[in-house]
């Protein structure tokens, strides 16, 4: 009896050792790092938050509630508290506070936090009790362990960030200028996805997602004219991460969204605007959001961009828009083909023309351009393939059309090294203007379509030498500029091998060009400049899950178009060598040129005219990309063209989500392509402008720079039609219909 005595005292007594000990902590749960995810009595009355022991550095927010009070433009008050309240239930932890405000105003915070498949979720709901003047917003802010320093994290913003602010502009919001002050705050409304991520030098990582984004704004607010406002449409929010003074690195949600801008002015140092957004503080106003959070260990940083990326992708699940993909790829084609001009018998396609009805012209309507926006001898090719679909007048028309493209362009750059990589059509000149420089990527890019254009009319029985040798000519001369490190220069001056532009970035534009011409001639001296090429981009920028340059008219910046033309050199390397290594490398650009598109809707703003914005209410923003980090949140539709690139990286690694991709491209991207009864208010079926702005700035959500079309916007969705049918019609078929 004596025993059992001591036995159960013995045991009340280490029952009281644990349960002190746990007394004031309350555990959500674990992530699949091994963090615990804790809610920690810190005062009276005030719980925070800690999330430690796993992989990632340890995280905690001792106020997890933070308002901004608004009281007039030049007094915003920051109001920091703890939970009052944590009870757990089955789904979850609520946790509830309650703020007052100085004229009576009371703020009730409803938060719900859980774990679900390793995901930790916030849902906040914010009710306000009474009504008082100015504005209110809030966030959801976590500190990290000062043990971790500004200098030892990458960011990743998707289409603004990717690690390196370097290649970014100065003054862009993932820019170097915001690096220095130790501050990336992007507005979600500006973002493919409302995605923001932090990678540690340890391999761990955090990723922050808005899971249910609505993005609504007022079309004065996205022009950004006004510093502060506030209005409770406004809709969207703002993530990013910063270190303030000498306190720990920060990051999280601020919703209505905040942001900064160092302008596009050239003052010295550049001043920074800040822009902020409340909702008036009213019982009226709905405050609501759901922010969640990805931990992830042992990753490489473009292992996060694409296992963050994947993430929002199947949490935000886009919907795919199907089109009529033959409707689509007649009147593109005949829209091409109207386009066709000839001046003294030299035949082109002009550089840009109004999507207006209108007999007005640009001054440079006529400058003849190879690749990039210009696109003439792809554009060749694309008459030439759809002339053997077609055996009637029609058919032989572009077949002429396309030859004459080709022959016109020999014929006014036959000389190499090239003084231009374009031509005035009035005079048959080389164009003496940057755009038509002697560019690497826009030469080599149209050379090997045309190049591919000489083996199929070879096979059909046509023998075009000319248009091989005028290739082979330039090739032979592009052999000889490649460096000892693999690289090739960006740019050359006019008519000679001096150099404009050093910088090695685009070195992956000739290697699907140097592939196929030892496929043609059987020299493997091509194959091995293509090799080196590739390996030196691969070396400096691709392991790093960065690409730059692709651009030919921005000033060497990170942009979607070096991830799309380094996933073609990639994946012609591993065709014509079979060598794995370049088939994981395709997959890294792949990912990285992805994480450009567009995955969520984004309103247009519901107070503006629909005949003046440019993008229309209620077409779905879906399968759009960002162009370049320098001028994030504008988009246009360039991707169109990579349908083939991400179908043949399916076929090869068995991985269903580029096939979900290549889908998206294929159709998404038609969504303001005008059709028969769908015109818009372009001129006519088949038109479509450049680009757009969805994010905030400009003149504002949903119009463009400008209203013309350039060649490249035609070309590239026909060769996301017919490249995707020439590399496998099954697939082509099962992509083409609607699931």
């Amino acid at each position: 009896m004596t025993g059992l005595r001591s036995f159960l005292i013995i045991g009340f007594l280490l029952l009281c050792m644990v349960s002190c000990r746990n007394y004031g902590t309350t555990e959500l749960g674990q992530l699949p790092g091994g963090e615990t995810v804790s809610f920690v009595l810190t005062g009276p009355d005030s719980w925070g938050i800690n999330i430690s022991g796993g992989e990632a550095p340890e995280i905690m927010q001792t106020n997890p509630v933070r308002l901004n009070i608004l009281r007039n433009e030049d007094d915003i008050r920051e109001i920091f508290s703890g939970y009052s309240s944590v009870k757990k239930r089955r789904s979850g932890i609520d946790a509830v506070a309650e703020v007052k405000h100085e004229e009576g105003a009371v703020f009730r915070i409803l938060d719900h936090w859980s774990i679900n498949d390793g995901i930790l979720t916030l849902n906040r709901r914010i009710e306000v009790k009474g009504n008082a003047s100015g504005g209110f917003s809030s966030s959801v802010i976590f500190e990290i362990s000062p043990a971790v320093v500004w200098t030892d994290i990458r960011c990743l913003a998707p289409g603004a960030l990717y690690g390196d602010p370097t290649f970014d502009g100065d003054r862009s919001p993932g820019g170097t200028l915001n690096y220095q002050s130790r501050r990336f705050i992007m507005r979600e409304d500006m973002l493919p996805a409302p995605l923001f991520a932090l990678s540690f030098k340890n391999g761990s990582s955090v990723a922050i997602l808005n899971p249910s984004p609505k993005g609504e704004s007022t079309f004065e607010e996205t022009r950004l004219t006004k510093a502060i406002m506030t209005d409770s449409r406004f809709s969207f929010g703002s993530l990013g991460a910063w270190q303030s003074d000498e306190k720990p690195v920060e990051f999280g949600f601020t919703f209505p969204g905040v942001t900064t801008s160092y302008g596009r002015g050239t003052d010295t140092p550049p001043p920074v605007r800040w822009i902020r957004r409340f909702h008036p503080v009213s019982e009226e106003t709905e405050h609501q959001y759901e922010i969640s959070f990805r931990f992830g260990k042992n990753e490489s940083f473009p292992d996060v961009i694409s296992h963050a990326w994947r993430w929002a992708w199947y949490t935000l699940d886009p919907k795919t828009s199907y089109t009529d993909v033959e409707q689509m790829r007649r009147l593109l084609i005949d829209q091409l083909a109207s386009q066709v001009t000839t001046i003294d018998g030299r035949t082109g396609i002009p550089f840009v023309m109004s999507t207006q009805d209108t007999a007005l012209r640009q001054w440079n309507w006529t400058m003849i351009a190879m690749g990039f926006v210009g696109k003439n001898l792809e554009g060749a090719d694309l008459l030439l393939r759809e002339a053997e679909r077609d055996k009637t007048e029609r058919g032989n028309r572009m077949h002429k059309m396309g030859s004459d493209i080709i022959m016109s362009m020999i014929r006014a750059l036959n000389k190499v090294p090239l003084e231009a990589t374009g031509y005035d059509l009035a005079t048959g000149k080389p164009w003496d203007h940057e755009w038509l420089a002697p560019w690497l990527r826009n030469a080599t890019e149209d050379m090997r379509t045309l190049v591919r254009a000489y083996q199929r009319e070879r096979n059909l029985g046509r023998d075009n030498p000319e248009w091989f040798n005028w290739v082979k000519k330039y090739v032979d001369w592009l052999l000889l500029q490649q460096r000892e490190d693999g690289s090739f220069p960006r740019r050359w001056e006019k008519g000679t091998s001096v150099v404009a532009e050093p910088t090695g970035t685009t070195s992956y534009a000739p290697v699907p060009l140097l592939v196929v011409m030892t496929e043609v001639t059987g020299d493997q001296k091509y194959l091995q400049s293509a090799v080196k090429a590739a390996d030196y981009v691969w070396i400096n920028w691709g392991s790093r899950g960065l690409f730059i340059g692709g651009a030919s008219d921005n000033p060497n910046i990170t942009d979607k178009e070096a991830g799309m033309l380094s996933l073609e050199a990639f994946l012609s390397l591993y065709e014509a060598t079979s060598d794995t290594i370049w088939l994981d490398r395709a997959k890294v650009a792949a990912d990285f040129a992805e994480s450009w598109v567009w995955i969520w809707n984004l309103p247009m703003p519901e107070d503006a005219a629909d005949s003046l914005l440019h993008w229309k209410k209620g077409v779905p923003t879906t399968g759009a990309q960002g162009i370049t980090a320098r001028v994030a949140g504008s988009v246009d539709q360039y991707m169109a063209w990579s349908v083939p690139s991400y179908a043949r990286l399916y076929k090869y690694t068995g991985d269903e989500h580029y096939l979900d991709v290549a889908r998206v491209l294929l159709h998404d991207t038609k969504a303001m392509v005008a059709l028969p009864g769908r015109l818009f208010d372009l001129r006519g079926p088949g038109w479509q402008q450049e680009g757009w702005r969805f994010g905030p700035g400009g003149a504002g959500r949903g119009i463009g720079g400008h209203r013309f079309w350039l060649p490249w916007i035609t070309t590239n969705h026909l060769w996301g039609i017919y490249g995707l049918e020439e590399f496998d019609k099954e697939l082509f078929m099962k992509l083409s219909k609607s699931e």
